[in-house]
């Protein structure tokens, strides 16, 4: 999911249906879901039934297949999410996301590497599966893989982790962590995405406002050391890329404004999108008009639009929109209270919910949210809360 998410769909089928089995198994034991979390999942639920069934009845051509994402996937979620209880079983799988997240910036560095040193005829026929490209224009460059929305997501993350875990990190282990947040500033600026440098930009505010709520709390003078170093290390991994390709400062600065205001084809496309996505609105405001439903626009994946929140507000309606946005209210205040009590629990809950926020602020642009690979960046902040919550229930 982290590695190769959206390929090898056969392959990766047949291991998740072996672990849906092993966790069905010890489900029949161990499986307990705290009572908040499962009225929550029941409530989305019944909202997402409800917009399969109206999309059905106004003909949506995409009704049952994104069925998966509103029903069966928070199904299986759930299930994995019964299973965790303890702290301890969140850190094995924060492990798991440090290891995806270095391979598959490992896989973004093969590539601008690659085009470095003029081995790219070489390098992207062994990356197909990745859908590897390269670009350069306009004293810009751009390159493509699959994985580069878990770089997007792993920036936060790990500086969240470091700032977090600022007192227990040592030797390696800090050294590797802030030299991946320097990698990853790399592959921010040779990415070409807007969205990822907009990330890279909010990624210290969002963390510090975290961890201000929390019992990890910095101090004022360790804030605005906090803020230097950051943004020492992104200065100095963006001046490596701009001197090694020869880019434009100015033509990036640019490139990045152009994006809000309409003046180049992707972001002129999304903006097309947005008035259609809002008359649809308009025409059921309430309960939508029904999920995998098209409208009259220019867009580029059938039902999934790249508007992904208004796509869902005229699919779902005002009521169904707000019963998503309760359930992520929930997930940051529930967490927040908790972290605010409990070093331990805000060590492990401050990393996922800055990530996850800075994740929602990309979905604005990208339907990543509507593919199984991305919903655990929801599920999985739900399955600590509910590992520390189902833990003191049985502790009591």
């Amino acid at each position: 999911m982290l590695v190769v998410p959206t390929v090898f769909q056969l392959q990766r089928g047949a291991v998740l249906a072996v672990l849906v089995g092993i966790a069905a198994l010890l489900a029949l034991s161990r499986w307990r879901v705290h009572r908040q979390i499962h009225f929550l999942w029941l409530a989305t639920t019944a909202v997402g039934a409800f917009g399969i069934t109206l999309g059905l009845v106004n003909d949506a051509p995409g009704a049952l297949r994104v069925s998966t994402v509103y029903l069966i996937w928070p199904a299986l979620y759930l299930l994995f999410i019964g299973l965790c209880h303890g702290l301890p079983v969140i850190r094995r799988l924060e492990s798991a996301l440090l290891l995806g997240i270095s391979l598959a910036t490992a896989t973004a560095l093969t590539v601008l590497a690659a085009e470095l040193l003029g081995l790219g005829d070489v390098v992207y026929p062994l990356l197909a599966f990745q859908d590897a490209g390269f670009g350069a224009y306009d004293g810009l460059i751009e390159f493509r893989v699959i994985n580069l929305t878990t770089v997007m997501y792993g920036f936060p993350f790990v500086v969240a982790l470091l700032l977090a875990r600022r007192r227990e990190l040592r030797g390696w282990q800090k050294t590797w962590l802030w030299l991946l947040v320097a990698l990853m500033a790399v592959v921010a600026m040779g990415s070409g995405r807007r969205m990822f440098w907009l990330v890279v930009l909010l990624t210290p505010f969002l963390t510090l406002f975290f961890l201000r709520l929390s019992a990890r709390r910095l101090r004022a003078v360790a804030m605005l050391g906090t803020l230097t170093r950051v943004a020492v290390v992104a200065a100095l991994a963006a001046t490596g890329v701009i001197v090694a390709f020869g880019l434009q400062p100015i033509a990036l600065v640019q490139e990045f404004v152009s994006a809000f205001l309409g003046q180049e084809g992707s972001s002129g496309i999304r903006f097309e999108q947005a008035g259609a996505l809002w008359r649809a609105f308009e025409s059921s405001p309430l309960i939508g008009i029904g999920l995998g439903s098209t409208v009259d626009s220019v867009y580029r994946q059938g039902w999934a639009f790249e508007l992904w929140y208004l796509s869902l507000l005229k699919s779902v309606g005002l009521l169904g929109f707000l019963a998503y946005a309760v359930v992520v209210g929930w997930i940051v205040v529930k967490g927040m209270l908790l972290a605010r009590r409990n070093r331990e629990f805000a060590a492990l809950f401050v990393p996922l919910v800055t990530a996850m926020m800075s994740f929602l602020i990309m979905t604005a642009t990208n339907p990543y949210l509507g593919k199984f690979d991305y919903l655990w960046v929801i599920f999985l902040p739900v399955a600590l809360i509910n590992a520390y919550l189902t833990k003191r229930s049985a502790n009591a």
